[in-house]
């Protein structure tokens, strides 16, 4: 009798011992799949935290454009206005000559744009101004004459250059004009011929409103540029004239911002 009890208490035990042993590796088991479940959360956040970021610094590159600082002076060609055929007045015209030429459009020449760029009179019979921003204002050749806006140039460089042509006035200096010149497109603007601001600015009343002028207005085209000194074709007859960054940023913006280029 007492070696019975001694069986089942010892069968008793063995089971406690078996059923605790089963009971300890689910728990294991439960721990372990709830461990893995956590950590492959935590990596899926991290992905996807990750992919987050990605998506902003990459939206932040497609929308910010950092200056190098610095665009060395591109070798555009220099045509001389004062050169036989003369233009007296055509700045304008022989530096979108520059600008056409290193776009490929070898062919063109300032002479032939002056002959096709819109023209108005100095001065209208009822005693209107000419506005430069309908055409050509007065005398090309000879003279007198005051100059021509960015609208009818923009419109002569879609004549040759089609979409390519891309009228950049109003943007920004770092927009217009460096960030272009990075990109390696040189820069058709106007300035003043001391590049520098000026006082003689007048207000002509003319047959589409009043507009300010100057007659020390002036159109070269930006080939490069650094910390302190823009450089650019004059068509005087100086290439990659160096001038006082400044200075010309101020004479820029006083003649409205005006910038044209020509992708390729």
């Amino acid at each position: 009798m007492k070696f019975i009890q001694t069986l089942i208490l010892t069968l008793l035990c063995a089971s406690l011992v078996y059923f605790g042993f089963i009971y300890v590796s689910q728990m294991n088991q439960v721990k372990k799949t709830t461990s893995s479940q956590e950590e492959a959360k935590e990596k899926e956040n991290d992905t996807a935290l990750a992919a987050k970021e990605t998506r902003s610094t990459k939206k932040t590159d497609s929308t910010t454009h950092t200056l190098k600082g610095s665009k060395k002076a591109m070798d555009v060609i220099l045509y001389n206005q004062m050169d036989a055929p003369r233009l007296y007045n055509g700045c304008e015209v022989t530096s979108l000559a520059m600008l056409l030429h290193y776009s490929g459009y070898k062919e063109v020449t300032k002479n032939t744009l002056a002959n096709e760029i819109k023209r108005v009179p100095l001065n209208y019979e009822n005693g209107l101004k000419g506005n430069p921003e309908d055409g050509f204002v007065g005398d090309m050749e000879n003279g007198p004459g005051l100059g021509v806006y960015h609208g009818p140039i923009y419109q002569l460089a879609k004549k040759y250059a089609g979409n390519q042509a891309v009228d950049l006035t109003g943007k920004s200096v770092k927009k217009a004009i460096y960030e272009s010149l990075e990109k390696g497109y040189p820069v058709w603007v106007i300035t003043t011929s001391t590049f520098a601001k000026t006082d003689n600015i007048e207000t002509w009343n003319t047959p589409n409103g009043k507009i300010d002028v100057s007659f020390k207005m002036h159109s070269v085209v930006i080939t490069g540029y650094d910390k302190e000194h823009v450089y650019l074709n004059n068509p005087y007859g100086e290439k990659n004239q160096k001038v006082d960054r400044d200075q010309f940023e101020e004479s820029w913006k006083q003649m409205g911002s005006q910038a044209v280029i020509i992708k390729t």
